[in-house]
């Protein structure tokens, strides 16, 4: 057997490192707790709801119009969290885990690209065969002091085509990710970023 050129060494860990990430993925979900959101709920104000997670340093806003409506503790440290914005019946989840696992790489913007890319696998083996991302959708930006990267994917849906946008998040010790599945491409997701983005800019996470 001839010797990998560091080129195709780095192709074979990048396809065994997507591989590995969508086996965790979708083995990851054994035992679930529902939580009590209650606990969650730290102040309601004309402002809106404020977020706090009552055993780790997470913390979001929901504005007016938006309300929890439930979540759960599964696999490894790991918390979804549902809300609802009332007016169009669009229901947002959060991720997140902590402590992060693995620990925070070196290269963030490469990180979360594999991640996207995972995703991608992920729902493709889900039975979502024609999941893509929209290239163009494609947005690396920051949410507090944390890189982020977000960017939406449509697949087709019985006679309709569906997105789903997603918003990823990187921390020290925290990863989470925002995402929105099943909108209808008849949905304007433009008007729909502009309602989410306050709660997206209002994560916080160590």
């Amino acid at each position: 057997m001839g010797i990998l050129s560091p080129r195709k060494v780095k192709s074979v860990r990048t396809s065994f490192l997507l591989f590995a990430a969508v086996v965790m993925l979708a083995t990851s979900a054994t035992a679930q707790t529902n939580i009590d959101i209650i606990t969650f709920i730290k102040d309601t104000t004309v402002a809106g709801i404020f977020i706090q997670d009552p055993d780790a340093p997470v913390s979001f806003r929901l504005p007016p119009g938006w309300n929890l409506i439930n979540g759960i503790r599964w696999g490894d440290h790991e918390i979804t969290l549902r809300f609802v914005e009332t007016p169009s019946g669009i229901i947002v989840s959060l991720y997140y885990q902590l402590p992060l696992q693995p620990p925070f790489p070196e290269d963030a913007d490469a990180a979360l690209r594999l991640a996207m890319q995972a995703k991608v696998l992920q729902r493709q083996w889900e039975g979502i065969t024609d999941y893509r991302v929209r290239p163009d959708s494609i947005r690396t930006r920051q949410v507090g002091d944390q890189p982020a990267l977000s960017f939406i994917a449509e697949f087709a849906s019985g006679d309709q085509t569906r997105v789903e946008y997603m918003l990823r998040v990187l921390g020290k010790r925290v990863k989470a990710h925002f995402f929105v599945m099943g909108i209808p491409t008849t949905e304007d997701i433009n008007a729909f970023y502009e309602r989410f983005e306050p709660i997206a800019a209002s994560l916080r996470i160590p």
